[in-house]
């Protein structure tokens, strides 16, 4: 009887230190820099789906020069919690493009930011996020950077990772302009930014405009009414500091600031919604399936090898 009692009793307190062991905190956030090991080993198990923002730095006017890279941000929290995945913050500095003369821009080539991009899917892949969405919004040379990061990775890797330019998507839901009037402010907010967006009179009238006029740059002018511009078709360069980022209206107050970002922020989440992302998740599943299962077997060696 003492026998069972004492092996009762060690059965016990290891059953009890297997429990705390086993323990994993709750996700307190979705942005995986603030997780710890055991709570991505856990996640990892429910879930492989991974969100990564890229944008730029660069001039914009009166406005935060990071605010190419907030939006995207904001839109990787919301898919994250929309789908139950993750999202890293990704690559703030891709290349510019036309605003590359400008003091407050940091100018990095678009090879230089696939390079990186590749490598930091190449090891969240090895981690075990094998579906990955990468998104731009507001940033017309992104897919210089990422539509070739997509492509090359999946030469080398054979896994489909999926590239959102929310410029070119956001059309095709035909929002209204009070649907995401306030996005840009729900973004900063969403990110802890808020208060990067200047107030009502923060600016002067000439802090906010060309320093002098201008010289209208002709040859640039005819090639756009041609149709023969934009960053993905032609190099150039802005003519002012002040030349990008035009400046919609400002919020009187600091509450009223914050008004607007939270608006925004609904506007956000409403769009994620509409954009379907979990049976977009599923499919970017199905897709995988198919290319190992079918694609690859069917090829055999002509698909690409796997490096």
């Amino acid at each position: 009887m003492l026998v069972n009692r004492i092996l009762k009793h060690i059965f016990l307190a290891a059953s009890f230190a297997a429990t705390v062991w086993g323990q994993v905190r709750p996700l307190h956030t979705r942005d995986l820099t603030r997780l710890s090991q055991v709570q991505v080993t856990g996640f990892l198990k429910k879930s492989d789906i991974i969100f990564v923002p890229v944008g730029a730095v660069e001039t914009n006017g009166i406005q935060p020069s990071g605010r190419d890279y907030v939006t995207p941000l904001a839109y990787a929290v919301a898919m994250a919690e929309d789908t139950g995945g993750l999202y890293l913050p990704g690559l703030m500095w891709s290349y510019p493009g036309t605003t590359a003369v400008a003091s407050a821009t940091i100018n990095n080539t678009p090879r230089d930011g696939t390079r990186f991009l590749k490598s930091l899917a190449h090891s969240l892949l090895r981690q075990g996020f094998r579906r990955q969405v990468y998104l731009s919004a507001s940033h017309g040379p992104a897919p210089l950077t990422v539509g070739t990061l997509v492509r090359e990775f999946f030469e080398e890797t054979r896994t489909p990772i999926l590239y959102i330019n929310l410029d070119a998507y956001l059309p095709r839901l035909q929002l209204k302009d009070e649907e995401r009037n306030r996005t840009l402010y729900g973004a900063h907010w969403m990110t802890g930014r808020i208060v990067d967006l200047a107030l009502e009179g923060e600016y002067g009238e000439a802090a906010s405009h060309a320093a002098a006029p201008m010289p209208v740059n002709k040859g640039l002018a005819t090639l756009g009414r041609l149709g023969f511009s934009g960053s993905l078709s032609l190099g150039s360069w802005i003519n002012d500091e002040m030349a990008h980022g035009p400046t919609a209206d400002l919020p009187a107050t600091a509450a009223v600031r914050e008004q607007w970002g939270r608006e925004g922020q609904r506007q956000i989440e409403a769009i994620v919604k509409r954009m379907r992302m979990k049976e977009a998740m599923e499919a970017l599943r199905e897709h995988d399936r198919y290319t190992q299962e079918v694609i690859v077997p069917k090829m055999g060696k002509t698909v690409p090898a796997a490096r």
